[in-house]
């Protein structure tokens, strides 16, 4: 397959997932939020992103992100663990599972899933964890829930927890994915997920571990409950050595730098592990731009004369992840390498095609909304769009629409702060900031393909904003502001 053909299938994914119909699982989780909601005001909150997997009958999957507030108090009943009976049959569910993540599909693929086998029952209810797998970097857990019960229930939280670790880092970026057409769970029924994140480098993880799960029931009075009655806590203790694959893998020291458009890049390592291949940036505090990531970033690998190419990694940032705190640093995760991961190669090379990003003293929107006027904003291609009733046109509304001349592999999207500033220097809360691009309005932008591409956003200031000073000052916190120049650095070659 061709790079462009890559592209396209890459891009042809994408929309198919951002289509597929998702309302109703939408519907439950936001009462539930609602309910939830009610008892937690008092609380200090939890805050993460979880991104659940749901899955079509001609399995295509569906991939949607939203912020979890965390539930009430712990769950009093506690679960009773065991010896699981259930028979994994080699992990055959998840083997013929079309839309794995790479990185599972390969660890299935060489047999690294360690079997886990312990079960925990609680107020008719089931959950069996059959296997678990690390690279130190990334962790799956593979489990089953059995609903024996006469109610319908879907997962309301789940975390997994290291012994030892006050604050496991494993809260925001958590994914679940199911291998089934929604997330609900049928009574009478058992249903298969997938528990994924991203582990810190820079931690010793222990090897024992707790997998915690909390069920809810779905009716309207239960999902809208504060209350704990609803709800049925698991848990599922084992042992997860965090070093299990080490001795399979291979890290290259290297101190390259990749400059684009006069922006300094430092590749801070490379990681080559059986599951995948881990390629860690930092962005020089002296650049004079706020970097917010690679165009199109390739790694370049050179083995016994073969040249091979890596496409369209994953992207770990502090916004999907606790790995990091701040936004420059993230890390490249491509796929594995087989070849490298077994003997050294011979060279290792990363190439981009440019980089998305703003010169830091720009970092502003600036609009005059009596006029109705765009005053000021980074870079070119940004419009004041008169909104209409189809998009929102409540008072104090703008819709900005940006068009951008190349959308090659642009997976963030523009995020404003929760204030603005008025004319005389006063700041003011705003209503919130919602981008049209984004799936059901979650999540980022994904645009791969060559060629322009458009971005929408609407900012609501609220109906007050009109009597305020003019002009308005909207902090950015991220942008799209493509800059092509395609540059590349050596990162390592063998003496």
């Amino acid at each position: 397959m061709t790079e462009k053909e890559e592209r396209i299938l890459h891009k042809n994914i994408d929309e198919v997932q951002q289509n597929v119909e998702a309302i109703q699982e939408m519907k439950i989780y936001n009462a539930m939020r609602k309910g939830i909601a009610k008892g937690k005001k008092q609380e200090k909150r939890r805050i993460y992103t979880t991104g659940m997997g749901v899955v079509a009958a001609a399995a295509v999957a569906l991939l949607f992100t939203y912020s979890t507030i965390g539930l009430p108090n712990k769950v009093a009943q506690p679960s009773v663990q065991s010896a699981s009976t259930k028979n994994t049959d080699n992990f055959k569910a998840y083997r013929s599972f079309s839309r794995l993540e790479p990185a599972l599909a390969s660890a299935l693929e060489q047999n690294l899933i360690v079997p886990v086998g312990q079960s925990a029952e609680n107020k008719g209810y089931r959950i069996d964890v059959t296997g678990a797998v690390t690279d130190g970097r990334k962790v799956y857990v593979l489990y089953s829930v059995q609903n024996n019960t006469d109610e319908v229930v879907i997962h309301a939280d789940f975390e997994l927890q290291f012994e030892g670790i006050k604050e496991s880092p494993l809260h925001k970026g958590a994914s679940l994915s199911m291998l089934a057409s929604e997330s609900r769970i049928q009574p009478g029924q058992s249903m298969d997920f997938i528990y994924s994140n991203n582990l810190s480098p820079t931690i010793k993880y222990p090897k024992k571990v707790n997998y915690n799960i909390i069920l809810t029931e779905t009716s309207d009075k239960a999902l809208l409950s504060s209350s704990n009655k609803y709800r049925t806590s698991l848990d599922v203790a084992f042992e997860l050595d965090p070093d299990m694959l080490k001795a399979h893998e291979r890290i290259l020291d290297t101190d390259g730098t990749l400059t684009v458009d006069g922006q300094k890049i430092k590749v801070a390592g490379v990681q080559f592990t059986p599951l995948s291949t881990y390629v860690d940036l930092e962005y020089d505090q002296n650049n004079d731009k706020r970097i917010f990531q690679l165009i199109n970033p390739v790694l370049i690998s050179k083995h016994e004369g073969t040249e091979e190419k890596s496409y369209y990694p994953t992207l770990i940032t502090a916004d999907n992840s606790e790995v990091y705190s701040d936004d420059s640093k993230t890390t490249l995760v491509f796929r594995d390498n087989k070849k490298i991961v077994e003997s050294k190669p011979d060279s290792v090379s990363l190439k981009a095609f440019g980089i998305s990003a703003v010169e830091k003293d720009q970092m502003k929107i600036v609009v005059d909304l009596n006029k109705y006027q765009l005053i000021e904003a980074p870079g070119s291609g940004l419009e004041l769009v008169t909104p209409t009733p189809e998009n929102d046109a409540m008072e104090g509304t703008i819709l900005l629409r940006h068009k951008f001349e190349n959308a090659q592999y642009l997976n963030h999207y523009t995020r404003t702060s929760e204030t603005f500033t008025d004319g005389e220097g006063k700041v003011h809360q705003s209503g919130y900031t919602t981008n049209r691009s984004a799936v059901l309005n979650f999540g980022g932008l994904m645009r791969s393909q060559d060629g322009p591409g458009v971005d929408e956003f609407i900012y609501i200031f609220g109906a007050e904003a009109k009597n305020y000073p003019q002009p308005l000052t909207i902090t950015l916190e991220k942008y799209i502001n493509p800059i092509m120049d395609t540059q590349a650095v050596e990162l390592y070659a063998k003496n």
